[in-house]
């Protein structure tokens, strides 16, 4: 048996997905339609053109809906904008008087304020909460604890990291969905959806860094010591590879899709300086034409190192020094392209790999599972918070994926 099946929306700047899925007893997720279509309308993970979107988020819709047999009546919006950001907060609260130079058991009440202080994290105007999650907490000296009820001390203190992103982005998204006409349940942040699909409890707690490549932005979440440690997105992604090769080689964006596609590498190599690389004329006036491979590559390896690098240097400012263990993982379509696992392992300095979803069935194939990575961990999101209340075997299972993620 399994919960009442989710429908995840991903308005991506490449492509616009619908994805249901169920999960099962077992902590399976199921994956039972899809429907998805080329995105228009979006640049940079915002919208450019609302009517143009609007119609990809019907058509995705429609296509997964025939695909299930089902009509879809709400869905959950995965945003990322090129905006969030994490921030750390701390909540303090004194369980005595220090006057009264005595110790207290901590109780579920106190867990509670501490955790409702924490979670009181001032942000401007034009940000918005996405995620507020749950980290140690510290019961007077001693740290790194994960029930502190029952323990003695003078003060009980909690960390949260809090995901927000950039409200104009997310309100014009929620509206979109408003005006298909369907319901929007929530919106959550790729970075962690892409994350919580991937990364085992093990890769958890050994320290692992999920990058997500896509068209038009490139998300990262972190974890360490079995916590999200740091969270992030930017507007770079594989679409400003192809304009590169467009501008650099000289030919249509089409082409420099399909040349970066086939021909394209992360890495450089000067025995490739030989090489040349048949561009095809289209139907639209150009008349093709041979580009070396050497070029090709070092337009390449120049942006997505950038990416790469752009990551490392936000990693590097939330979590000085924290260890990687179990290395990188790269999803998303910019994971695809050949030399980047090469790259992202010079870069970090690290183990880089696939970072393909676990337990879940349904996919068109293995090979293309890293596509779907955020879609299947919204899913999985997504469920994790009606299954406390109705499966507390399964909801306690999936508490160490989800410590305290709840959406403010």
């Amino acid at each position: 048996m399994a919960l009442e099946a989710i429908a995840v929306l991903e308005i991506g700047t490449s492509t616009v997905r619908v994805i249901v899925g169920e999960l099962r007893d077992d902590g399976f997720v199921s994956v039972i339609g899809m429907g998805e279509t080329e995105s228009r309308g979006i640049r940079k993970g915002e919208i450019i053109n609302r009517d143009d979107a609007m119609g990809c988020v019907r058509k995705a819709i429609k296509a997964a809906e025939e695909n299930l047999r089902k009509e879809i009546h709400s869905v959950w919006l995965v945003t990322a904008g090129g905006q969030a950001q994490a921030k750390k907060s701390t909540g303090i609260h004194k369980l005595v008087d220090p006057a009264d130079n005595q110790l207290m058991e901590v109780a579920e009440d106190d867990v509670a304020e501490v955790v409702e202080l924490a979670r009181k994290v001032s942000l401007p105007e034009n940000r918005i909460k996405l995620h507020t999650l749950q980290q140690y907490f510290q019961v007077d000296d001693t740290m790194n604890i994960t029930s502190p009820v029952g323990m003695a001390g003078e003060e009980l203190r909690v960390d949260m990291l809090t995901i927000h992103g950039k409200r104009s982005a997310v309100d014009n998204f929620r509206k979109i969905v408003d005006d298909a006409p369907i319901a929007c349940a929530d919106a959550v942040f790729s970075g962690l959806c892409s994350a919580l699909a991937v990364v085992t409890d093990e890769q958890r707690k050994a320290g692992v860094l999920v990058i997500d490549v896509g068209g038009g932005t490139t998300d990262f979440a972190l974890y360490h010591d079995g916590f999200l440690q740091a969270a992030g997105s930017f507007a770079v992604g594989g679409d400003h590879i192809t304009n590169d090769i467009a501008v650099g080689l000289q030919i249509p964006l089409a082409a420099a899709e399909a040349v970066k596609r086939k021909d394209g590498s992360a890495l450089t190599n000067l025995m490739e300086r030989d090489h040349n690389i048949p561009v095809p004329s289209s139907t639209q006036g150009f008349g093709g034409k041979m580009v070396r491979a050497v070029t090709l590559n070092t337009i390449v390896n120049a942006r997505m190192d950038e990416i790469l690098t752009l990551v490392k240097e936000q990693v590097d400012q939330q979590c000085p020094n924290v260890p990687l263990s179990a290395g990188v993982l790269l999803t998303g379509g910019g994971s695809f392209l050949n030399g980047a696992r090469d790259l992202g392992q010079k870069v970090f300095n690290i183990p880089c790999m696939h970072g393909k979803p676990y337990d879940v069935h349904g996919l068109p194939s293995s090979k293309d599972a890293p596509l779907y990575a955020c879609a299947v961990g919204a899913i999985r999101y997504a469920a994790s918070l009606r299954v406390v209340d109705t499966k507390p075997s399964l909801g306690k299972k999936l508490a160490k994926l989800f410590w305290g993620g709840v959406n403010d």
